[in-house]
């Protein structure tokens, strides 16, 4: 197909699907094409709230293969949906499908893979990649560059996948903040959804630290750097008001006396006690 060119009619289809047995979702996009008017509209596209002022990049790409988050461009560029942390052995074997997109960048430059961060746009659809991916369980929100705001939209769908079991939701779960032994032993060194209810909030000059016990050097704990907390109070977190609350955190696991997660966005924390979802 010519750059530039749309699918028409029952060529429109059967090159969407085709796309989506790369990207492992013939199933899903099938259906959105069945709902018409719906699809149409661009239920499944780019939020406003995840929007730029960088403008729109409209390019050629193919899927990397086994890589369904990275494309590469007809000039070679890679290019990375962001906000995403992928699980490899749920990645399937994607094909070198062919498709326009459009990239809307977050951030400035590559990372250590010479890849672009920001959001990709496939059509025909108009189809968020970030949005279909978190949908079929085959990767976990992972905030990093993206407003709140956007975010709140691909929460959203992986609560919904991870409720349904889908993809790696069959064996990933959200772990007890109140089991650091477990922790350690299962988690050190993973990405990993924490919930439990904050036991106190500390704060020195440095760091701020939500304790899940009352002993440092053997209880999870979640540290924010000081200089990071009118970010998280812009995003409508008073992080002093944590105490007591029931949360999930999303973060890397690592080892600081007992276990730990660094925190540096506000959407890695999600307040359970607002809205009643303590999954």
């Amino acid at each position: 197909m010519a750059a530039g060119s749309a699918p028409r009619g029952a060529d429109r289809l059967a090159f969407a699907l085709g796309l989506a047995c790369a990207l492992g979702l013939a199933g899903t996009l099938a259906g959105a094409f069945a709902a018409g008017p719906a699809f149409a509209e661009g239920r499944d596209g780019l939020p406003d709230a995840c929007r730029n002022t960088a403008g729109d990049e409209i390019l050629d790409a193919r899927a990397e293969p086994g890589e369904p988050h990275v494309w590469r461009s007809a000039s070679g560029e890679l290019l990375r949906q962001a906000e995403l942390v992928m699980v490899t052995d749920e990645a399937p074997a994607t094909g070198q499908a062919g498709a326009r997109l459009r990239f809307v960048a977050l951030g400035e430059g590559t990372d250590r893979w010479e890849r672009r961060s920001g959001h990709l746009v496939l059509d025909p659809g108009e189809r968020w990649l970030a949005r279909e991916l978190v949908r079929a369980g085959q990767a976990i929100v992972g905030p990093r560059l993206a407003g709140r705001d956007c975010l709140e939209y691909l929460l959203r769908e992986e609560q919904t996948a991870r409720r349904r079991k889908v993809g790696l939701w069959r064996h990933e779960r959200v772990w007890s903040a109140h089991d650091p032994d477990v922790l350690l032993a299962e988690r050190n060194g993973r990405y990993t959804l924490v919930s439990g209810r904050v036991a106190s909030v500390g704060e020195t000059r440095s760091m701020i630290y939500l304790n899940f016990g009352g002993r440092w050097s053997r209880d999870f704990t979640a540290t924010i750097r000081a200089e990071r907390k009118a970010v998280f109070a812009a995003a409508g977190l008073d992080l002093a008001s944590l105490g007591g609350a029931a949360i999930r955190l999303r973060g890397m696991m690592r080892q600081s006396g007992g276990p730990s997660i660094d925190l540096e966005h506000p959407a890695q924390i999600e307040r359970l006690d607002r809205n009643g979802d303590q999954r």
